[in-house]
């Protein structure tokens, strides 16, 4: 086979040249139907010609006809967490059990590994208060989620010198009976839990609790009568626990279901120096109103046997259990309340609630039914330091028979 010709330098300029000027919209057969003349060979000029004649043309030409070089991509950035932030605010509160305190909060908000934004976040909460009552609280509370929430780990780790007050065990002491003490406490409550199925979690929660008492009251309740768990001392339990959580947020929930229950077993084996058992019930409901608004209704039950000391008995009161009563006003072995409470929105980030309940305590289950009943409404309002994730400053006001309490503090009661 006879190979052809190789191509000459003319032939090659002659094939640029003629692309140029296809790019540029003249050809040589335009320019003779132009003039309407025969049809004759006209010499195709060079690309150095056209360049000098029509410089414009010819880069705008060769920026067609000459693909660009793609640039470099820039590296990616990895993904950032999303849904992580952080909350810092000082923090004045009120409370009758500790009056006027002052301190901080910071709250870390983030989801663990590569959660969606849609599942549950995560968080790790601080805070340090000192109040006008010579008292000393200091907290870390963790609550965290992850696998896709099939694992859950929370808990709080607290540490409080507590000027506390004590009117004695059952649901009848008087007013007059109230006795001034100094408490020291450590304790640490946690659970971990597996999700099972659906939103079924199971797992083991523990309770680790030391204590320590000063009364110096001469005529006091501690002087005078034998009460269960003066000394003080360390108390361990552990047992099972499982609950049904359907609710959309565990700060501040507008819709979902909470079931849960817990028993744990107070063993010297453990290390406790008082045996004794306790089965904690709880059931939660959110219905949302409108677009913002939102009705929660609570069962709270508390149930013991054994040898509790008096500092582990079930109270009412406080700010997350019938508010309007100081916290441990009325204690014994056994409990239940009832509350609910309707939240809306007010303007920006302003919020209110309004919030009724009742509660009894006994010293058996069988008694519940004949003790007298403590009930208390009142109302408040929110501010919101964190919208996405419903972090709210809260300041509560609830009204009893002959008692009242103000509450000025962070996160929701229930």
């Amino acid at each position: 086979m006879l190979a052809g010709p190789p191509m000459g330098r003319r032939t090659t300029e002659r094939f640029a040249a003629a692309a140029l000027a296809v790019a540029l919209g003249a050809t040589p057969l335009a320019h003779a139907e132009a003039t309407q003349q025969p049809a004759r060979e006209i010499p195709t000029p060079s690309p150095q010609e056209i360049e000098r004649e029509q410089p414009e043309k010819v880069r705008e030409a060769k920026r067609i006809l000459v693909p660009k070089k793609k640039a470099a991509e820039e590296p990616k950035e990895p993904e950032k967490n999303e849904g992580a932030g952080r909350v810092i605010v000082p923090v004045v509160m009120y409370s009758p059990e500790t009056h006027l305190g002052a301190g901080g909060l910071v709250v870390q908000f983030f989801r663990v590994g590569n959660a969606p934004k849609e599942s549950r976040v995560s968080s790790v909460a601080f805070d340090a208060l000192v109040t006008t009552r010579k008292q000393i609280i200091v907290e870390i509370i963790p609550d965290l989620y992850w696998d896709d929430e099939k694992n859950h780990v929370g808990g709080k780790l607290e540490f409080q010198r507590f000027p506390d007050s004590f009117w004695g065990i059952g649901p009848r002491t008087p007013d007059s009976a109230e006795e001034r003490y100094l408490r020291q406490r450590f304790r640490f409550r946690g659970a971990a839990n597996r999700r099972l199925y659906k939103r079924l979690y199971v797992g083991l929660y523990t309770e680790l609790t030391l204590f320590d008492g000063t009364y110096s009251d001469p005529n006091g309740l501690f002087a005078r009568t034998d009460v269960p768990g003066e000394r003080g001392g360390f108390t361990a339990g552990l047992g099972p626990s499982w609950s049904i959580d359907t609710r959309d947020n565990t700060v501040a929930t507008r819709s979902g279901t909470l079931l849960a229950f817990t028993w744990l077993g107070y063993d010297r084996g453990l290390g406790s120096r008082y045996e004794f058992w306790r089965a904690v019930t709880e059931a939660r409901q959110f219905f949302p109103v409108g677009t913002d608004s939102a009705l929660g209704l609570r069962y709270y039950g508390e149930f013991q046997g054994g040898f509790v000391p008096f500092y582990q008995n079930a109270m009412l009161g406080g700010d997350e259990l019938l508010r309007g009563y100081f916290m441990g006003r009325y204690r014994d072995k056994d409990l239940l309340a009832l509350e609910a409470e309707y939240r809306f929105p007010i303007y920006w980030r302003f919020g209110g609630v309004t919030f009724a309940g009742a509660g009894e305590v006994a010293d058996h289950a069988k008694d519940l039914a004949s003790v007298p009943v403590r009930w208390a409404v009142g109302g408040g309002l929110r501010l919101s330091l964190n919208t996405e994730e419903r972090l709210n400053l809260r300041l509560d006001a609830g009204f009893g028979p002959d008692t009242y309490g103000i509450y000025f503090t962070a996160r929701e009661a229930f």
